[in-house]
């Protein structure tokens, strides 16, 4: 009772403190973490400071239970944070560990008298109960699960400063194992490891020394790993320890022992494991290319001799050894260091298909940029010589066109490439001549000459020849050709000396650029072909038979005339057909579907019929409107008709007595009410809102549609416009056709 008459005077002491600091000094604001994140600062996922202001103080409350412990690593200049807990309330400005005495709220309050960014560190809880003792290999544990890494490239992002394992969340989530360590007392914990799995340690928040080992158990024995982390000092608040990763090439049991010599010391640990991944990968696809993994990692990429790759590990240098696979069999190649953050560039062999990269480091990641090296984008890398026979195979000498702009080609010195052949081929008649120039152009000019061939195309020796070298910043000569397959190489000059270094190390490329220049000077005799006897015999029965093929439409358009004319006939002997309709459906002796069927096509049909016939057909009128221009007929149908479970079917006629009608349209008008919307149109005519189109109408043309209306009206107005012999021309029915509830259902 006295603690609670206590609380209560020192909460009315505070409560006028704070108004007269609001009436003098104006509000003070209390922020809790919880309604003002904007000026905190989230790191992925957790809470790892904010920017203090004097007037105002950071707040963060929790609850915990008995036994559990609290730490907390606070860093800043001119800021405290006080921890308030049951009746006790505990200030630091550094690092603060803290067991409950029973359950209850946690109140965190940190105030700063500067304007600054405070950072701070929290565990809001820790209910831990390793063992103090180290467990035999034969001994059964309780092993403690940590956080397995699925996606090895959501775990780790190069474009961080390290290739640390990415935790995410506060520190009570799975990738972090929490402990309190009292009286000096080491604690052992008990992890699951299979073959080929490796697990990345890190201190994350010490409050004291510590350090860990980590012990590898099987069924039988234990080893020691030599490895260790030991972090001397508490840590810096959000400024992590050295990570480091352990690998188990078996199944077994990992032992992690955290000792300090200080008497109470808090941490929270990340652990990651990463799985082995035996998958065989095989790689097409040269864009975002990498290789990202831990211990050893095995890709196979498709590639060509004409590809130059260049690698960039990441952080972290690593061995790797590249096999390459020419003409069908692997070739094994030397293992190689390649540093962090250095370029190391690959030239394939000739005829390579695949490469085999094999990648050891603890951890790993590679990027490889793909440059395609071939000359005159052909991918082809150009030959030195010229085809030796016009019966060889010159597919593999990059073709030139003859008429051409600046096109790209290099002699790479890499790979010892000191001269580049390439192929004009000249399309003309017999006896034709042409004249074809050749131009080199590019920053080392100085140490190339360009040769160019006119060649025999029965001896395949030279008919003439031009050699030129640089003059007035260009290599360009001009030569005669005839129609024919014709060479021209760039090469270097002194080729000896520009490749003492060892074939496939990286030295610059001399790159240049070539167009060409074409011009006819005699155009030849045009060679003539007479037919043969065959291709007469057969090309006249061909022209009869594809004659014949034309007729086969007017046939079909003879056989629906035919079809359409006996309808009309029939229906012509009949009268009251929509009558029968309904009389049918009725019966049931046919669907509504097949009504609708039927329908369609005597639309169709009965247009044969003259005006005054088709209506008959039909039975009698419900509207019926005449001018000297044009007839319209109106028929309300049975609703079963309609498609549409919600639409009111109606039939309409139009008969153009006088003038030619074009852009014609039938407009369903609601005189009183919500507007019609036509939804179905038979025969299938142009529609949208309230009309239909019916396009160019002639003198005497009949045409019958059905058309189905959705809305909320009870009549209908229905009128005819249009141009009538090219001026505007419209007939209204003056009689408003309208639906009784029946027929609206």
């Amino acid at each position: 009772m006295d603690g609670g008459n206590r609380r209560m005077a020192s909460f009315t002491a505070v409560s006028i403190v704070v108004l007269f600091a609001t009436l003098v000094l104006g509000p003070l604001s209390v922020i809790s973490a919880e309604n003002s994140t904007s000026d905190e600062t989230v790191t992925d996922g957790r809470v790892t400071g904010f920017q203090a202001l004097p007037s105002e103080q950071y707040h963060r409350t929790w609850t915990i239970d008995q036994g559990e412990w609290l730490s907390l690593t606070i860093d800043c200049t001119e800021c405290e944070a006080q921890i308030t807990l049951g009746d006790s309330t505990i200030t630091t400005t550094n690092e603060i560990s803290i067991q409950a005495d029973e359950n209850g709220l946690v109140e965190l309050v940190i105030s700063s008298t500067i304007e600054e960014f405070v950072s701070y560190s929290l565990i809001e809880s820790i209910d831990e109960k390793f063992s103090k003792l180290r467990p035999a290999p034969t001994e059964t544990t309780d092993n403690k699960e940590v956080h397995s890494c699925g996606n090895l490239l959501g775990c780790i992002d190069a474009t961080r400063e390290n290739l640390n394992g990415i935790t995410f969340g506060e520190y009570s989530e799975s990738h972090f194992i929490r402990g309190a360590l009292e009286q000096a007392i080491p604690e052992y914990i008990p992890l699951n490891v299979s073959e080929g799995d490796s697990i990345e340690l890190q201190f994350m928040h010490t409050t004291g020394d510590v350090s860990l080992s980590v012990y590898y158990q099987n069924e039988t024995s234990e080893h020691l790993f030599d490895k260790t982390i030991e972090q001397s000092i508490p840590l810096t608040a959000n400024e992590p320890g050295m990570a480091e990763i352990w690998y188990f090439p078996e199944n077994g049991r990992a032992v992690l022992k955290v000792e300090s010599g200080a008497v109470e010391t808090t941490y929270a640990l990340k652990a990651l494991r990463y799985q082995r991944n035996d998958s065989s990968v095989f790689i097409q696809e040269h864009d975002d290319l990498k290789i990202v993994g831990h211990h050893s990692t095995t890709v196979t990429i498709e590639m060509n001799d004409t590809q130059k790759f260049t690698l960039m590990p990441f952080h972290s240098s690593a061995e790797v050894r590249i096999d390459q696979l020419v003409s069908g069999e692997w070739i094994t190649g030397n293992a190689k260091v390649m540093h962090s953050n250095l370029d190391t560039v690959f030239y394939p062999y000739p005829n390579i298909s695949a490469a085999r990269f094999i990648v050891e480091a603890e951890i790993h990641w590679i990027e490889i940029h793909v440059l395609d090296i071939s000359d005159i984008q052909s991918g082809e890398e150009a030959p030195s010589y010229r085809p030796p026979s016009p019966d060889s195979d010159n597919s593999s000498w990059p073709l030139m066109p003859t008429q051409s702009n600046q096109i790209s080609g290099e002699l790479t010195l890499s790979i010892h490439d000191t001269a580049d052949v390439y192929r004009l081929e000249i399309e003309g008649w017999d006896e034709s001549e042409h004249l074809v120039k050749v131009i080199v152009e590019g920053g080392n000019l100085e140490v190339l000459q360009l040769e160019l061939w006119s060649i025999d195309q029965e001896t395949w020796s030279d008919e003439d020849s031009r050699t030129v070298t640089l003059a007035n910043g260009k290599i360009q000569t001009v030569l005669e050709m005839s129609r024919g397959t014709h060479f021209f190489r760039i090469s270097l000059l002194d080729s000896e000396n520009s490749t003492l270094q060892p074939w496939g190390e990286d030295v610059p490329s001399i790159p240049y650029v070539i167009s060409t220049v074409y011009t006819l000077i005699d155009e030849g005799n045009e060679p003539y072909f007479p037919p043969d006897e065959n291709a007469e015999k057969w090309g006249a029965r061909a022209r009869f038979f594809l004659g014949s093929l034309f007729l086969l439409p007017v046939l079909f358009l003879a056989s629906q005339l035919y079809r359409s004319k006996k309808s009309a006939e029939h229906l012509l002997m009949k009268s009251e057909q929509l009558a029968w309709f309904k009389k049918q459906m009725d019966s049931g002796e046919i669907t509504p579907q097949q009504s609708r069927k039927n329908l369609a096509k005597a639309l169709q049909a009965i247009t044969m019929l003259n005006w005054d016939d088709a209506n008959k057909a039909w039975g009698d009128t419900d509207l019926e409107y005449r001018t000297e221009n044009v007839a319209i007929a109106v028929w309300k149908l049975d609703s079963r008709m309609a498609k549409d479970s919600d639409a009111i079917p109606v039939m309409v006629g139009v008969h153009i007595l006088q003038g030619n009608w074009d852009l014609a349209a039938l407009r369903f008008d609601a005189p009183v009410g919500q507007a019609w919307e036509i939804v179905q149109v038979e025969p299938r005519f142009l529609h949208r809102g309230e009309e239909v189109f019916l396009d160019t109408m002639a003198v005497g043309n009949k045409t019958f549609i059905m058309a189905e209306l959705v809305g909320g009206a009870t009549s209908v107005d229905i009128e005819l416009n249009g141009r009538m012999d090219g001026e505007p021309s419209a007939a209204r029915i003056p009689t408003t056709l309208t639906f009784n509830t029946h027929e609206e259902e």
